[in-house]
Formats: structure tokens, C-alpha cells, sequence
């Protein structure tokens, strides 16, 4: 139980916290006398699905994650981090744990045991009354999490910089960078082992389990994470006592070189990589444009990568927003000519400095992404789109396709180049399907021509393209705006999707019998007396057809909690093969844009 000098600092936190709020002041103080004290270490399991429930437990500081058995073997929900409950069906319910609590790092936590709990319900209906709202909200978003294969939760609190490679120099570079943009955000401590010696004498960083003062420097750690937003700790470039300190209270490890240097694997860096609990994230230093991430991505599993250019502010706002949880990432959905719409959107974004820190599409959201994550002004993206692009489809004997693909080849190759993925300045990833495994294939490594290609191949109108044992087509045809695929690249930060294939198309056709003639078709068009009399023509329908299915499961993926921003610029009455009409698209797509973020909100949700 807390002790009488205690009583006020819980008290205080417990206001913070939405579940306490409502009750009074006393009331807060007599329930936080009935916490008690659980220190969790990282690995250890806080209970087990099927255990009988002895009480709620609040995390005061440390991650805690949550997971639950299924057929297909054990599935992470999310992470919890300070303020965060769970175990709460246990004060009102005689039921076992329905999932798994393990620490991912070490853990202080709060104890409210059930009979203490129903004795404070039974004299404040508003706590009992916030139970009841934490428990529907708890069971709609575990339903949610089930259905969308899990989400990560809590923003990380520590954050863990270790030298990747050899050179410890590096990671000196990111501490200080990460430390002062962070600190605009919030507050903001930076803990090394040096700044351990000052606070707590000498070698009190080296202390490891078992030590006599452990207990004391673990203590004085969780303190200042409970008076910090984000404490950044810096690890030793050997593997010491105070490095595996700071790995088990890391929420995420951030790896750093020089992208020019050795990539072989350092000592802390090995440590991390291989405690499967650990998120690690690489970031690159590179004096000019990124290059060379491939031979530091092979034999390091990492969650994601940065790029930190020289001189360029934007990368290192950009890693911290990626780091926090709190990026956003930019989905552009298939269309054809109506793709035009899609630069007229990211001019907007730009203009209302919404920051685009992942994009990703398909078909031709995929080239607009591509020319996007190159770093391209607007200028040079609607130039390079819009130049002598003319007609894409090339007739060829239709055994294949009624394309050859040589010109949109070719337009590939000037427009986007064969830069790797991986070195592109922002990361991009775009969607093609697999004829041969009816599955869908995200490219985000390897030539970015040779994705975009795959992902635009429209069946039947350009030939698949074979890669890796895969014949590959038009990811339209089984995900035509990738918003599940960006929300488990931002996590919890803001999806922005842009749908540019309308649902209806206006019919612009005559009727005609069941049975239709192409040479037919052919001789009323020569007739110089013939009238009109307009059919559908085969780029219509081969371009069309791969869409239906798409419709229905574009309105529950886009309509659910994973974009916080759907765009669905006017592009209505464009041929899906007609390119002429650009600047008319891009402007609306502008216009249609810039109304919506004025509404929405992220403009100032990102200033900063």
C-alpha cells in the first residue's frame, strides 16, 4: 500500500488519467491508498489468459503487451505504456483472463485487488459508472484488433540510441538531433551513462542485478520517465552493464551509422537484434542523397529504417514523428488518367504543411507515390507525369495483351529511373497481385521502376510481368486504395487515402443487342454518313472489369477506423485510358483538397 507521502503524487497522477478523472479529489485519494505497489521485470509474465483475475493494474511506467491465444497460435493486440489499464473485467466478473500481460521491459505497476474496488464502487457511482465505458471500449477494440491482425498501442516513453556498426560517433549525432526535436514537442530528458555519474556518483551507471544501489538507480530511471514526455537513453558503445540497462528499459531501439561505414554488426546492436521483445529501428547518416541501405538492411531484422541527410531538417522531424508513433502516410488508389488528381492533392498537403513521411499507392497512385517519395517539387512531379506522356497503350498482336508495355517501359525508365527502394528520401511502397498465388505483393525494397511497372500492368491491356516465379498484374485488382497496408507502417499515426476510382460510372453508351460485331463497329466509324452511335470499347472494359470486385471491399476498408482522412476528388467523366485531360484533373484534385484539410483539422494537428 502507498504510504501517507505518497498519497498526493498518486492522487495526482490518478487525475490524469480519463478513468479517475471524473471521481473527487477524496475519492482519489482513498483509492490510491488501496493501490499496491508490482514490479515487473522485462520478460515476465503479468498473468495468463485462462488465470482467475485478482484485480486492475495500472502501468505507471515501463510496456506492457497484450496478446491472445487463437487457432493460428498466439496474436499481439497492442502494447501498453504509462497510465494504460488492463485486467479490468476482473473487478466486475468472476471470469478468467481472456489474454496474455507479459512486460516488454521492466515495469512498475499499480495493483487495485477487486474487493477494494467493489467497496469503492458501492460510495461512487461515478467510478463505477467509468468502468462500464472502459469495459465497452476495451471489448470494441479488441473485436477490432482481432479483425485487423493486431496494432501497435502505446507511444514509446524511452527511447534507446545505440551505435550501429563500429563507429560509436554516429549515435552521439542522433542523440543530440532526436533530443532537440523532441524537446519542441514536449519534455524531454537525455540520460546517459555520464549523466547517471553526476546524479548518483561514480560507476552508479555499471551497476547491474544484484548490485548493491540497482535498486536505487532503477528507481531514480522510472522517475525520470514519470517527469518526462520522452527520455532518450544513450547507450555505451560496448556491450556494459549500463547498455543492457537501457535495452531492458527500452519502448524502442534506435540504431544509428554512417551509411558510408562498416556494416558489420556491433555489440550492443547484436544484443538488441537478437531479444525478440525489442523493436529496433535503423537511421542512416548520409552526407548527400541515401544510398548504400541495402548492405545495412541484409542481416539486420529491423522494424523500419530512416534516412538522416545532411542539412535536411525535414529528415530528422521526420524520423521523430516516425519514432513516436505520430507520423502520416499518403495513399493514393488506382485510376487510371484520373491519377492526375493525385498531384493536385499532395500540392494541397504541401500548402497546408500536412508532412508526407510514407507514401504508397497502386497502379497509377504508384507512379504518382514514386515520383512523391523521389523528393521532387511540384513542379518537377507534374512535369515529369504530364511531359509528352501521350498515349501508354501501344497496339500489338492480342495474344498477350493488346499492348506491348515498351512505351510505358520506357516512360518508367526516363520519368522514375532504377533508384532502389530502400534509398528513396521517403519511404514508399506500392501494391501489385500475383496471378500465381491470387495474393496481393507489396513492393518496398528493390528497383522502383520495376514495382511501379508491376503495379500499373492493367490485365489485358499490358502484359504481366514476371518476377521471382511470379506473374504479376495490376494491384487493382485485389487492393485498389492500400490503406491496411499503410496503417502497419504508421502505426498509430494519420492515414490520408485518396480514392480517385469512382464507384458509379456514368453510362455514355448506346444500347445495343446481345451481340456485337467488331468489324461492325469498325465500318460505322469510317461511314462518314453513319450516326453516332457509341459502344464501349475493349480498354473500357478490360480496365473496368478488375474494379467490381474491388468496390465492395474498398467501402469497408476505407470506411472503418483505418484512415483518419479519405479524399475522393470530382474526376467523374474521364476515359480510363484517356490522358488528355491533366490540368483540369489537377486542379481539382487541388481544389477538392485544400476544402477538405480546412475542415479536417491536421493542419494544426501538424504545426509545430
Amino acid at each position: 500500500m502507498a504510504g501517507p507521502r505518497e498519497l498526493p503524487e498518486l492522487e495526482a497522477f490518478l487525475s490524469g488519467i480519463p478513468f479517475f478523472a471524473a471521481l473527487d479529489e477524496a475519492s482519489r485519494l482513498e483509492l490510491a491508498g488501496q493501490l499496491e505497489p508490482v514490479h515487473v521485470a522485462a520478460g515476465e509474465v503479468v498473468f495468463r489468459q485462462g488465470d482467475a483475475g485478482d484485480g486492475l493494474y495500472l502501468v505507471v511506467s515501463g510496456r506492457l503487451r497484450v496478446s491472445v491465444a487463437t487457432e493460428a497460435g498466439e496474436r499481439m493486440l497492442h502494447d501498453l505504456g504509462r497510465a494504460a489499464i488492463v485486467g479490468e473485467i476482473a473487478l466486475l466478473t468472476d471470469r478468467p483472463r481472456t489474454a496474455t500481460v507479459h512486460a516488454v521491459r521492466d515495469s512498475d505497476l499499480l495493483l487495485l485487488r477487486a474487493p477494494a474496488f467493489q467497496a469503492l464502487a458501492e460510495r461512487s457511482p461515478a467510478l463505477m459508472s467509468g468502468m462500464m465505458r472502459l469495459l465497452a471500449d476495451r471489448l470494441l477494440t479488441r473485436d477490432r484488433l482481432l479483425t485487423a491482425g493486431g496494432a501497435q498501442g502505446a507511444p514509446p516513453v524511452a527511447i534507446v540510441v545505440a551505435a550501429a556498426g563500429q563507429d560509436p560517433g554516429p549515435a552521439a549525432t542522433v542523440v543530440g538531433l532526436l533530443t532537440e526535436q523532441l524537446g519542441r514537442a514536449g519534455r524531454v530528458r537525455r540520460v546517459g551513462a555520464d549523466v547517471v555519474e553526476r546524479e548518483l556518483g561514480p560507476d552508479a551507471a555499471q551497476r547491474g542485478p544484484g548490485d548493491p544501489g540497482r535498486g536505487a538507480l532503477v528507481g531514480w530511471l522510472h522517475a525520470v520517465e514519470r517527469a518526462h514526455d520522452y527520455v532518450i537513453y544513450q547507450a555505451d558503445a560496448a556491450d556494459t552493464a549500463w547498455s543492457r540497462l537501457c535495452l531492458s528499459q527500452a519502448d524502442v531501439v534506435l540504431l544509428a551509422a554512417a551509411a558510408a561505414g562498416d556494416p558489420a554488426l556491433g555489440p550492443v546492436e547484436a544484443r538488441a537484434l537478437a531479444t525478440p521483445s525489442l523493436r529496433c529501428e535503423l537511421a542512416l547518416l548520409h552526407a548527400g542523397e541515401p544510398s548504400g541501405t541495402a548492405s545495412w538492411l541484409n542481416g539486420r531484422p529491423v522494424a523500419d529504417y530512416h534516412h538522416l541527410r545532411a542539412g535536411r531538417s525535414g529528415d530528422i522531424a521526420r524520423l521523430a514523428r516516425m519514432i513516436t508513433g505520430t507520423g502520416c502516410g499518403l495513399v493514393l488508389g488506382a485510376g487510371g488518367p484520373r491519377g492526375f488528381a493525385h498531384l493536385g492533392v499532395i500540392r494541397a498537403l504541401e500548402e497546408a504543411g500536412v508532412p508526407v513521411d510514407v507514401v504508397g499507392g497502386t497502379s497509377m497512385g504508384a507512379l504518382v507515390g514514386a515520383l512523391c517519395a523521389l523528393g521532387l517539387d511540384d513542379a518537377a512531379r507534374v512535369r515529369a507525369f504530364t511531359h509528352e506522356i501521350g498515349r501508354l497503350v501501344t497496339l500489338t498482336l492480342p495474344l498477350v495483351s493488346v499492348s506491348s508495355g515498351r512505351r510505358v517501359d520506357r516512360l518508367l525508365a526516363e520519368r522514375v529511373g532504377t533508384v532502389p527502394i530502400e534509398d528513396l528520401p521517403r519511404h514508399f511502397f506500392c501494391v501489385s497481385a500475383s496471378l500465381t498465388r491470387a495474393e496481393e505483393v507489396i513492393h518496398d525494397r528493390g528497383p522502383l521502376s520495376a514495382a511501379v511497372r508491376a503495379s500499373l500492368s492493367l490485365p489485358g491491356i499490358f502484359p504481366p510481368v514476371f518476377a521471382d516465379g511470379d506473374l504479376l498484374v495490376d494491384g487493382a485488382t485485389l487492393n485498389n486504395v492500400p490503406a491496411d497496408v499503410m496503417r502497419g507502417r504508421v502505426g498509430r499515426g494519420c492515414v490520408i487515402a485518396v480514392d480517385v476510382s469512382p464507384e458509379v460510372e456514368p453510362l455514355t453508351f448506346a444500347p445495343f443487342g446481345p451481340g456485337l460485331s467488331g468489324w461492325r463497329v469498325l465500318g460505322r466509324r469510317l461511314n462518314p454518313f453513319a450516326a453516332a452511335h457509341p459502344v464501349p470499347g475493349i480498354g473500357y472494359i478490360l480496365t473496368r472489369s478488375p474494379s467490381l470486385n474491388q468496390v465492395r471491399h474498398r467501402r469497408a476498408a476505407l470506411d472503418g477506423d483505418r484512415v483518419e482522412l479519405l479524399l475522393r476528388p470530382p474526376v467523374e467523366g474521364l476515359g480510363a485510358l484517356d490522358f488528355k485531360g491533366a490540368g483540369p484533373l489537377i486542379e481539382a484534385g487541388h481544389r477538392y483538397a485544400a476544402e477538405a484539410l480546412a475542415t479536417s483539422g491536421l493542419a494544426q494537428r501538424f504545426a509545430t
